[in-house]
């Protein structure tokens, strides 16, 4: 009896190992819809239908993005347009508070083209990483960034403020002086003077260039003439915040949990102001790694976990939409360094069209056994909802 009993274990074990199956590209299919998008990038006819459907009742929408990408911000511009349909007046960017408080404005007072091309000329060069309000800084992110403005968005910034604004907040801490003596205006040229100068370094008498700025006593001496001054107050709270995160990274110390806990603090600042009215459905625009539903892939509990815990505790729901680029400058990625993990995810990318792949029905499949896959592929399962591709992509063109 007892040998009976063990081979009818062993039978049903062997029985569940035949029946299951490595996860494909084949299995993610029949959960994948494609699309093009309209003129002025709308998103219309069935595919609208989709994404609305997809979208549901969620509170919160996160757009983890593969930065720099032309095509992203053509579905952006018709994202936050379906967006409003259901609510959302919301857009928070990976900017730092005071760059998202001055996009805009800049976008109401002259457009978000002619705006930004101000402030990267004013401020910046024409180069990734050297333009005052990084992530919002193309030609085509003024499109969305105009159609938001249009829609009645209000613009949330979250991050640290980029070393390319510094000398832009200098500006507006000055602006709030009232009645500046020579001394100030001493001290503020050469604040701008410094800054200038050393932006673009790596490091300044042999430490971090944040680090320096903290330490400098001219900056120090500048800033001090504002006690009292609320709003700059503020303002200089947050740039010296953000140099003690980037401080933190040049020397080498742990700073990702401590920028994603500044980037939670600042949503839940805006969230509840915007939040006494009426429940505030937000859109969430960050690279990808901030929003995932649990830890990031480095560990980080960041912007992603935050949201879906606060969506569970308002009995809403965060939806978390996965960019990945299938086809870059008519090539594809597929076997190229840094997408080798996601081979099976751009197998279903096309030339001409956008994809879209919803995960979750296959976290069960995973978890139960049924469908077999590899650590990686369980991950992007659990964290993400949704897959975007897009068609054949390239760099956006800064807006210079």
């Amino acid at each position: 009896m007892k040998f009976s009993y063990s081979l009818l274990i062993i039978l049903i074990s062997l029985g569940r190992i035949v029946a299951q199956e490595t996860l494909t590209s084949a299995h993610l299919e029949p959960n994948t819809f494609r699309f093009t998008l309209g003129p002025d990038n709308k998103i219309t006819g069935e595919a609208k239908e989709q994404l609305l459907e997809l979208i549901g009742q969620n509170q919160f929408v996160g757009i983890a993005e593969v930065h720099q990408s032309q095509q992203l911000s053509f579905f952006t511009t018709g994202l936050v347009e379906l967006l409003k349909e259901r609510g959302f007046d919301h857009l928070a960017l990976e900017i730092g508070p005071y760059s998202a408080n001055m996009l805009q404005s800049i976008t109401l007072q002259s457009g978000a083209q002619r705006g930004i091309k101000e402030l990267n000329r004013k401020y910046g060069k024409n180069a990734f990483a050297k333009v005052p309000i990084m992530f919002a800084d193309k030609v085509e992110d003024a499109m969305f960034i105009d159609r938001a403005s249009q829609l009645g968005y209000q613009f949330w910034g979250l991050d640290q403020e980029f070393g390319h604004s510094y000398e832009m907040l200098v500006d507006l801490i000055y602006d709030q002086a009232i009645s500046p003596d020579s001394e100030l205006k001493a001290l503020y040229a050469e604040c701008k003077k410094l800054i200038r100068k050393n932006i673009s370094k790596n490091k300044v008498s042999g430490m971090g260039k944040n680090c320096w700025l903290l330490q400098h006593s001219s900056i120090d001496n500048f800033f001090r003439k504002f006690e009292g001054n609320v709003k700059a107050t503020r303002i200089i709270r947050e740039l010296k915040s953000s140099w003690d995160i980037y401080c933190r990274y040049e020397n080498g110390q742990p700073s990702n949990q401590i920028r994603a806990n500044y980037m939670k603090r600042n949503f839940d600042s805006l969230y509840s102001v915007a939040n006494k009215k009426e429940t505030a459905k937000v859109l969430v625009k960050l690279g990808g790694v901030h929003l995932t539903h649990g830890l990031s892939p480095f560990k980080v509990d960041d912007v992603g976990k935050y949201l879906h815990e606060k969506s569970l505790e308002n009995g809403t729901g965060f939806l978390s939409i996965r960019h990945l680029v299938a086809y870059k400058n008519g090539k594809s990625n597929i076997g190229k360094s840094g997408w080798k993990g996601v081979t099976m995810f751009l197998e279903l990318g096309r030339m001409d069209e956008w994809t879209i792949i919803d995960l979750r029905p296959f976290r069960e499949k995973v978890r139960s056994g049924e469908l077999v896959t590899n650590d990686k592929y369980e991950f992007e399962l659990t964290s993400y909802d949704l897959l975007l591709i897009p068609p054949n992509d390239k760099t956006a063109q800064i807006n210079y």
